[in-house]
């Protein structure tokens, strides 16, 4: 018993016809690639390519009722015309924390594993979470916040003894 021919069998696409015009050479020539990135990372401080990025965090409204979502997104922009590359202290690149509480969970901790945070020149990045008012203080329980204010905050997970890549913002709760 024979199979069907298989599709790349029946087609000419995978022949090489070398007097045909828009074939390319056999061989490929040599190109250096240039990476900014770590170009940057090389040559710019640390301070500098730490003050080359502003992060801002904001929600979508600053009233909330009790138990409603409460939506933070956090925006790092690049300043410079050069792309930068930052190492991280965890495979993710950011958090976020509630009046203090990382995540807001009092139980979960960040992994010790190390990453890198990438942008390209004058790029913005956009993260987000949903908080749904209500702190973890134990593996299977959680607990809602009291009314009044509360401040959310976001961060990059980079060693920044100024803290200058954090921002916060404040929200009610009725």
């Amino acid at each position: 018993m024979t199979r069907p021919p298989r599709r790349t069998e029946r087609t000419d696409a995978l022949a090489r016809d070398d007097d045909h015009p828009n074939t390319p050479p056999a061989t490929a020539t040599a190109t250096r690639s240039f990476d900014a990135a770590k170009a940057s990372h090389a040559l710019l401080p640390r301070a500098l390519r730490r003050r080359a990025l502003v992060v801002d965090c904001d929600t979508d409204r600053e009233t909330y009722a009790p138990d409603q979502p409460v939506r933070l997104r956090v925006t790092v922009r690049n300043r410079l015309p050069l792309p930068l590359r930052l190492r991280t202290t965890a495979p993710v690149p950011w958090t976020w924390s509630v009046d203090g509480v990382d995540r807001a969970s009092e139980v979960d901790a960040l992994p010790d594993e190390p990453g890198t945070l990438r942008f390209a020149r004058r790029e913005t990045k956009s993260f987000e979470a949903v908080w749904y008012q209500r702190i973890r203080v134990a593996a299977d329980e959680w607990v809602g916040v009291d009314a009044g204010e509360h401040t959310v905050g976001a961060r990059l997970l980079v060693d920044d003894p100024a803290d200058r890549l954090a921002a916060t913002t404040t929200v009610h709760i009725e």
